[in-house]
C-alpha cells in the first residue's frame, strides 16, 4: 500500500494522529522506530538541514530530501511545499514531483511567494485569497492518485488577529478543494467557534515557537484530527549537539556517559537495518560459496 492510501486508511479510523517532524532519512527512521504513524517533513527543517532559512530552499531540494528520506521508512510522509515554489503553473509541477517522490500529501501555504527571509523574524504576510485558492484549485487537479492529499495552511489568524477573517479563508480554500486546513496559531479554545462556520473541516494543529507543544488529548478534545510537528526534531538535536561540544570546549571533556554511547551505537546499527548486510557478508564468506 503506497503513503497516500496509508494516510487515508489512517485518518479514516478516526483516531488521532501526531506526526512528529523530520529533516532527514536518519531522523525519520527514528520517528518510525518509535512507533509513530505518519512523518512530517517541514520546509524550515530542510532549510536548516542544509544550512539555509527555508525562503531559499528550492522544489529540487525538497524532493531530494523526500526521496532520501521515504528509502529509509514505510510510514506515510507529509510534505511542506511552502506557497507551492511559485503561481498556478508552477504549482502543477510541484503537485507532479513531490508525488512522483512518494510523499502521502503536502501542504501549501497562502503566504506571498516568493517567500521573504523577514517571514522568520515575524513580519509574516498574506497572499490574497484569490491567489491562494487558485493554487490549491490547480494542485487537486495537478494529483495523479486520488488518494494524494491536498491541505491548505493559513496565516490569516497569526497575521489579522481574526477569527472571521481565518473561517472566512478556510471555508474558501476547502471550496477550491483542499481536504484539511492547518490555521497557524489556532488555540485549542477557538476550534469549537472555528468548526461551526466550517464544519465540514478537517482541522491540522501545527505546532510553533508561539503555540508550543500541547498534549495530544487536549488536541484531540479540542477537535483537531492531525498534528505536526516541524521544529521539534531540530531543535533537541541543536540542543544536545551544542551541550555535547560545548563541555569539550570548556572542559576538555565530554559530558557523555560511554556505556549509553555504546549502547546507542549498537542500537543505531539495528535501526538503520545493519544485520541484513551483515548477514550477506556472513554467508558470502563461508567455504563453498565461491
Amino acid at each position: 500500500m503506497g503513503g497516500a492510501a496509508q494516510l487515508r486508511k489512517l485518518l479514516a479510523t478516526g483516531d488521532f494522529i501526531a506526526a512528529p517532524g523530520a529533516y532527514d532519512a536518519f531522523s525519520a527512521r527514528i520517528i518510525e522506530n518509535v512507533g509513530f504513524p505518519a512523518v512530517y517533513l517541514g520546509g524550515n527543517a530542510i532549510g536548516l538541514h542544509l544550512g539555509v532559512g527555508q525562503p531559499f530552499v528550492t522544489l529540487t531540494e525538497t524532493v531530494l530530501c523526500i526521496r532520501n528520506t521515504l528509502a529509509s521508512i514505510d510510514a506515510p510522509l507529509i510534505v511542506d511545499a511552502g506557497a507551492g515554489f511559485g503561481e498556478p503553473a508552477h504549482v502543477w509541477r510541484t503537485v507532479r514531483e513531490i508525488e512522483r517522490a512518494g510523499a502521502a500529501a503536502l501542504h501549501i501555504d497562502d503566504q506571498p511567494y516568493p517567500k521573504r527571509a523577514g517571514y522568520h523574524a515575524g513580519r509574516g504576510g498574506l497572499a490574497s485569497v484569490e491567489s491562494a485558492a487558485a493554487k490549491l484549485k490547480v494542485a487537486c487537479e495537478a494529483r495523479r492518485d486520488r488518494d494524494f492529499m491536498i491541505i491548505a495552511r493559513t496565516d490569516a489568524l497569526r497575521v489579522t488577529k481574526s477569527l472571521d477573517e481565518a473561517a472566512a479563508r478556510c471555508r474558501v480554500y476547502f471550496e477550491a478543494g483542499a481536504e484539511a486546513i492547518m490555521v497557524l496559531d489556532l488555540p485549542p479554545e477557538q476550534v469549537g467557534p472555528l468548526k461551526a462556520m466550517i464544519p465540514d473541516v478537517p482541522l491540522i494543529w501545527f505546532v510553533s515557537p508561539a503555540t508550543p507543544a500541547l498534549p495530544t488529548s487536549v488536541l484531540k478534545s479540542a477537535g483537531f484530527r492531525m498534528a505536526f510537528y516541524p521544529f521539534n526534531t531540530i531543535a533537541a538535536v541543536a540542543d544536545a549537539v551544542t551541550h555535547l561540544w560545548t563541555s569539550l570546549r570548556d572542559n576538555g571533556s565530554l559530558d557523555q556517559d560511554p556505556r549509553r554511547v555504546g549502547t546507542l551505537r549498537n542500537s543505531v546499527q539495528d535501526l538503520i537495518g545493519m544485520k541484513t548486510y551483515w548477514d550477506i557478508e556472513a554467508r558470502d564468506s563461508e567455504p563453498g560459496k565461491h
